[in-house]
């Protein structure tokens, strides 16, 4: 009897353990499941809730779970839509707001790893300027540019804190340019924060932005430079190229994320800039309740010049804000204001070689404001039709006037959830009246294709 005691026993024993080997591997791939995303929704309902373009982000009640700190290493991926955050409805998809973050922290990427992202556009223009001045010529302009942007953003997250660097690799394609392609860098910095609370950023990147110009005049392009003058610049909207746009001055901001509609960034200047030592402040905030924006922003500068044998002074201050509209999904709206105020001092004073100052530059010291709106509305899924139209006067201290109207129309088709395809149309004119002189009138006629690619 024993021998079969122990077939049986054993018997028993190899099925209990069959039966505990199955069942912990039931258990470790319910764990992995859980571990490694949120269960995947129903295939229609994924391609409503997610478009195929990179920037549009999941429902917010279903953020993107941190992975395990034990895990070991980088993950190096693509951006997920989620790293585009949409706390609030950004606009009307494809369209101009829909393409801003209203200061949201992004890339959003709670987990350690690298992210990879990007976009590639290229544009075909045409631009015709009349100048009055005698002396200068008409220009009629054919124009290819491209524009290539590798981002990478390595992030390590531990918990609710985090920190982040990102570099934008670019390579330029333009035939003004003395090389076919010119390569460089947009954004350089260092971000540590909490996770959707506050975060410090150090570097090189783009503040808060405030002044919305739609869908035509693009940062670099025909329409946005107008009818440029080779005796004086028409006046262009103050803040932006000097405080907004990345420049080689260094920022450092402080933000704060006060529930999901109120971002305040605090944002500090300090180094070297249009062959002057600056610094200076620019705090910015945006209330966002998804249907109703408001913005605003005030910036001072102070700058100096590097040499002691130079006295050479500037000193800039003013504000800009914003109310914008998105009913979605049928149209976003808005309207903009900036001011801003210039003192320059020459780099000799004749009148006093002893004064810690130079003289006071009449000409340099202007007073600008700019006012302006857009809107854009959807025709038919993934096409829109945009306009806006902006108006900008600048007076300089010795009785010198100049005023620039730029206006665009766009028209815009997103194929595939993927391609960008804008055509805009532009007008300008440019009064250009310096003191005790004859005024002169610019006018500009311009077109632009671009097709874009963002990943």
């Amino acid at each position: 009897m024993r021998p079969l005691r122990l077939r049986t026993l054993f018997c028993v024993t190899t099925t209990l353990l069959t039966l505990a080997h199955a069942s912990l591997a039931l258990a470790a791939d319910d764990d992995d499941d859980d571990d490694d995303a949120p269960a995947a929704p129903e295939p229609a309902a994924a391609a409503e809730k997610k478009p195929e373009v990179s920037l549009v982000a999941p429902e917010p009640s279903r953020p993107p779970a941190p992975l395990p700190e034990s895990e070991p290493g980088f993950v190096v991926e693509r951006l997920p839509p989620s790293a585009f955050p949409e706390w609030k409805t950004r606009g009307l998809k494809g369209g101009s707001l829909w393409l801003t973050m209203h200061g949201m922290p992004w890339p959003y990427y709670p987990k350690t790893g690298i992210g990879v992202s990007g976009s590639v556009w290229v544009d075909f223009g045409y631009e015709s300027i009349k100048r009055g001045d005698p002396t200068q010529s008409n220009d009629k302009f054919l124009l290819n540019q491209s524009r290539a942007v590798l981002r990478f953003t390595p992030t390590y997250s531990k918990g609710s804190w985090y920190v982040q660097g990102q570099t934008e690799l670019v390579a330029n394609g333009d035939q003004q340019s003395p090389q076919p392609v010119n390569l460089g860098a947009d954004d350089l910095w260092v971000r540590t924060g909490e996770w959707k609370s506050w975060d410090i950023t150090a570097g090189r990147f783009e503040a808060f932005e405030v002044y919305h110009f739609g869908m035509g005049m693009d940062v670099n392009t025909l329409e946005r430079k107008g009818p440029t003058d080779t005796t004086r610049t028409p006046p262009a909207v103050p803040g932006l190229d000097q405080f907004v746009y990345r420049q080689n001055i260094g920022n450092l901001a402080l933000h704060k994320y006060v529930g999901d509609f109120l971002r305040l960034e605090l944002l500090g200047q300090y180094g070297f800039d249009a062959g002057l030592n600056s610094y200076g402040v620019r705090p910015a905030a945006v209330l966002d309740f998804g249907w109703l924006k408001l913005k605003g922003a005030a910036n001072i500068r102070k700058q100096f010049a590097l040499s002691d044998k130079s006295k050479e002074e500037r000193f800039r201050r003013g504000g800009t804000g914003a109310i914008q509209f998105v009913m979605d999904p049928y149209v976003e709206l808005g309207g903009n204001f900036s001011y801003e105020l210039v003192d320059h001092y020459s780099p000799q004073n004749p009148a006093d070689p002893n004064a810690e100052r130079g003289a006071f530059d009449g000409l340099g010291s202007v007073t600008t404001s700019a006012y302006g709106g857009f809107a854009n509305v959807r025709i038919v899924d993934d096409l829109l039709v945009g306009g806006g139209m902006n108006w900008v006067t600048e007076e300089d201290q010795v009785q010198g006037k100049f005023r620039s109207q730029q206006g665009f129309g766009a028209i815009q088709y997103l194929v595939g959830g993927q391609l960008f395809i804008k055509l805009v149309g532009g007008y300008a004119k440019a009064h250009l009246e310096p003191g005790g002189k004859p005024a002169w009138e610019n006018t500009m006629l311009s077109g632009r294709l671009r097709l874009m690619y963002l990943f």
